[in-house]
C-alpha cells in the first residue's frame, strides 16, 4: 500500500478552500462519491481534497482510471490534471513513440499505424455537424473546359478531348475559423473542386497557398488545433499558433504566406488555387508523369492589408460569401486558367533536384518546371439551397478517376483516407445521395457498398452483396493503379523527408521573402507578424518563432522583434540569434532522423510489374 503525503499537496494541488465553503460541507467519507443530492459538485471535490490531507492508504484497483469509486488521490489528480508533465499516450494508455513521424515504408504512411489512425479518427469526430476543417465557406457551380491536348499524358476521360466541358462545383472557405466567423479574417483559403465526370466524381481539394504547414500526416490535427480556439477559454489562441510554427521548421514556408497579405485575400475569387500535393497522370500506355495543379485567376489576385481586412470584417462579416453570390446573381462569370507543372518519374529524386518534389511544404521551382495550360475553370451559377448544396458538399483527395493517381506524398496518402472518414462522420456513409455529391454524369452506378442510415436509392439494385459470386463479375483491371518504387522496403517510423534537420529547410521560403516579395509586401509581412505575435503571452514562444524566421532572413526576424509589443519584459535579440543555430533540428527525434538514402521517391519499375 502507498499513501499520499500531505506535503505532496504543495506540488500536486495548490488551492485554498474558503472557510465559507468548507463550513457547509456535510460529514462524509473522503473515500466516497457525492452522496448529498443538494451538495454542489465543487463541495464534493473540496471534501475529497480535505480527506486526502490525512494520507489515507489506498490499495491498487483494477481499471483505476475508469473507477467511479474515487479516493482522494484520484480527485486531486483529476482536479490538478493528472497528465501534466507525463509521457504522452493514446486513449488506451499505450505510449506514443514520437509526435512527428508516422509509421511508414519508404516514406509512405501505413494503415497499421494505430496511433496515426486513432489520432485522426478521434479528431474527425471531435465535433458534431460542423466541419472540423473549412467550416466557413460558400460555393458555386460551373464547368471545366479542356483547352489543350494532353491525351499523351493522361487517359482521364474528361481531359481527353479539346473543347470537352465537364460540370463542376467549387467550394471556397477559410480553414480553421468557425462557420459564423468573419470570412475576411487572416486564414488560408480552401479551394475545392468537384468534377462530375463520366467515370465518377473527381475532387481536387486545394488551397490559395501552394504549400501546407506540415508534411507528416500525424501532425495534421495539431496544425488545425494550433490555429483553433483555446479549449480552456474559447479565445483565439495566439500562443498555440506561434508555438507550433516555432517548433516546426517545415511550417515556416506556409507560415510566411499566412502572415503575408495572402492571408487576407479580397473575397473568395480574387485568389489563385493550388492542388498543393504532387499527383500522377497516367496515359493509356501505362506511362506516368508527376504533376502539380495551378488554377490562375484570369481576373488576377487581390489582397486586403491587415487594417483593411479588420475594417471589412467588422462592416460585413460575410464579405467573401456575399461577393461571390452577388457576382453570380448578376450573371458574371469567374474564370481560372488551369495549368500543370510536369516532372518525369526518373527526375523525381530529391538528391538530384536539391528539393523534395513530394514534400507538401515545398514548391517546384517554375524555372525548372514551367507551367503548361490545359483548361479553364468557369463559375456561373449559384446554389439553389445552401444547406443542401454547400453545407452537405463532401470532398476527398481520394476521389480520383482513371488516369489520375496518388504520389509518394505522405500527407496526400493519408488525406485520401481521413477526408472521406470525416465526411462519413459528419454526413453519413450515404453522402453520395446528396445532390452535390451525386456522380450524376457517370455512365453507370453499381456500387459494392450497401445499406446504412438514410439509404434511399436502389441500394443493391439486384446485385449480390458479396464478391466474387457466380452470377456477375464486372470489374476494371485496366484501372489498377500504376506501380512505382519507393526508396526501401523497411517498415519503421524513420523519417524520409529530405530536408529534415537541414538548413535547406529554409531555402524556398527565403526565396519567397527575398525575391518574390517586393518592399511593400515585406513591410506588410513584418507588421502583420508583429501584430499577431504581440498577443503571445510567453517569451519562450516568441524567441523560438523569431529563431525560425531568423533562418529565413535575419532582417525579417529583426523587423518583427522591433515592431512587437511585449506583454513581458523585452528579451535581447542576441537570444534569438543563439537559438537560431539549431532551430532546424527542433523536435526531430535523433533516432528517427533520415540517412542519405532515406528519401521520398516514386520511380517507374524497370520491368513490367503487372502480368
Amino acid at each position: 500500500m502507498s499513501t499520499l503525503p500531505a506535503a505532496s499537496l504543495d506540488i500536486v494541488f495548490e488551492m485554498d478552500i474558503p472557510s465559507s465553503l468548507t463550513s457547509k460541507l456535510p460529514v462524509m467519507s473522503s473515500n466516497s462519491n457525492q452522496t448529498n443530492p443538494l451538495q454542489h459538485p465543487l463541495e464534493a471535490i473540496a471534501s475529497g481534497i480535505q480527506g486526502a490531507t490525512s494520507g489515507e492508504a489506498r490499495a491498487p484497483r483494477l481499471a483505476h482510471n475508469m473507477s467511479t469509486n474515487e479516493g482522494p488521490a484520484d480527485i486531486i489528480a483529476k482536479v490538478s490534471g493528472h497528465t501534466q508533465g507525463g509521457k504522452r499516450e493514446d486513449d488506451g494508455r499505450i505510449p506514443l513513440p514520437d509526435p512527428a513521424h508516422s509509421k511508414n515504408i519508404g516514406g509512405i504512411p501505413l494503415v497499421s499505424d494505430v496511433h496515426l489512425l486513432q489520432k485522426q479518427q478521434h479528431f474527425n469526430r471531435s465535433k458534431n455537424l460542423e466541419r472540423m476543417v473549412h467550416p466557413c465557406g460558400s460555393g458555386a457551380f460551373g464547368h471545366f473546359e479542356v483547352t489543350k491536348d494532353i491525351s499523351d499524358l493522361t487517359k482521364a476521360d474528361f481531359l481527353s478531348t479539346v473543347g470537352e466541358k465537364t460540370p463542376v462545383f467549387v467550394r471556397f472557405s477559410t480553414v480553421t475559423l468557425g462557420r459564423e466567423f468573419p470570412d475576411e479574417a487572416r486564414n488560408p483559403r480552401g479551394f475545392a473542386i468537384k468534377f462530375y465526370t463520366k467515370e465518377g466524381n473527381y475532387d481536387i481539394v486545394g488551397l490559395n497557398f501552394p504549400v501546407f504547414f506540415c508534411r507528416d500526416p500525424i501532425q495534421g490535427p495539431d496544425v488545425i488545433r494550433s490555429q483553433a480556439r483555446n479549449p480552456r477559454n474559447f479565445l483565439l489562441d495566439y500562443d498555440a499558433t506561434f508555438d507550433l510554427l516555432g517548433n516546426t521548421p517545415e511550417s515556416i514556408h506556409a507560415g510566411v504566406m499566412f502572415f503575408s497579405d495572402h492571408g487576407t485575400p479580397q473575397g473568395w475569387t480574387n485568389n489563385h488555387g493550388y492542388g498543393c500535393h504532387t499527383f500522377k497522370w497516367v496515359n493509356k500506355q501505362g506511362k506516368f508523369v508527376y504533376i502539380k495543379y495551378h488554377f490562375i485567376a484570369k481576373h488576377g489576385q487581390k489582397q486586403f492589408t491587415q487594417p483593411e481586412a479588420i475594417r471589412i470584417s467588422g462592416e460585413n462579416p460575410d464579405y467573401s460569401k456575399q461577393e461571390l453570390w452577388e457576382a453570380m446573381e448578376r450573371g458574371e462569370e469567374k474564370e481560372w486558367t488551369a495549368k500543370v507543372q510536369i516532372m518525369q518519374p526518373e527526375d523525381a529524386d530529391p538528391a538530384k533536384l536539391g528539393f523534395d518534389p513530394f514534400d507538401v511544404t515545398k514548391v517546384w521551382p517554375r524555372d525548372q518546371f514551367p507551367m503548361h495550360e490545359f483548361g479553364r475553370l468557369v463559375l456561373n451559377k449559384n446554389p439553389e439551397n445552401y444547406h443542401r448544396d454547400v453545407e452537405q458538399a463532401a470532398f476527398s483527395p481520394g476521389s480520383m478517376v482513371p488516369g489520375i493517381e496518388d504520389s509518394p506524398d505522405p500527407l496526400l496518402q493519408f488525406r485520401m483516407f481521413f477526408y472521406r472518414d470525416a465526411q462519413y462522420h459528419r454526413i453519413g456513409i450515404n453522402l453520395h445521395q446528396v445532390p452535390t455529391n451525386c456522380p450524376f454524369m457517370a455512365r453507370s452506378v453499381s456500387s459494392v457498398n450497401f445499406d446504412g442510415a438514410m439509404r434511399v436509392d436502389a441500394n443493391h439494385a439486384g446485385n449480390k452483396q458479396y464478391n466474387p459470386n457466380s452470377f456477375s463479375h464486372k470489374f476494371r483491371p485496366d484501372v489498377a493503379e500504376t506501380p512505382y518504387k519507393v526508396s526501401d522496403n523497411v517498415v519503421s517510423r524513420k523519417s524520409h523527408y529530405y530536408h529534415e534537420c537541414k538548413v535547406s529547410e529554409y531555402d524556398q521560403v527565403r526565396e519567397l521573402y527575398t525575391r518574390v516579395m517586393d518592399d511593400g509586401a515585406r513591410a506588410n509581412l513584418h507588421s502583420n507578424t508583429a501584430k499577431m505575435m504581440s498577443h503571445v503571452n510567453y517569451p519562450i514562444i516568441q524567441k523560438k518563432f523569431l529563431a525560425q524566421i531568423y533562418n529565413v532572413a535575419p532582417e525579417y526576424a529583426r523587423a518583427v522583434y522591433d515592431l512587437t509589443t511585449y506583454k513581458n519584459e523585452k528579451f535581447d535579440f542576441s537570444e534569438v540569434e543563439k537559438l537560431s543555430k539549431d532551430a532546424h533540428m527542433w523536435y526531430k527525434e535523433p533516432k528517427l532522423r533520415p540517412d542519405e538514402d532515406d528519401r521520398l521517391v516514386g520511380f517507374a519499375p524497370a520491368n513490367p510489374f503487372y502480368h
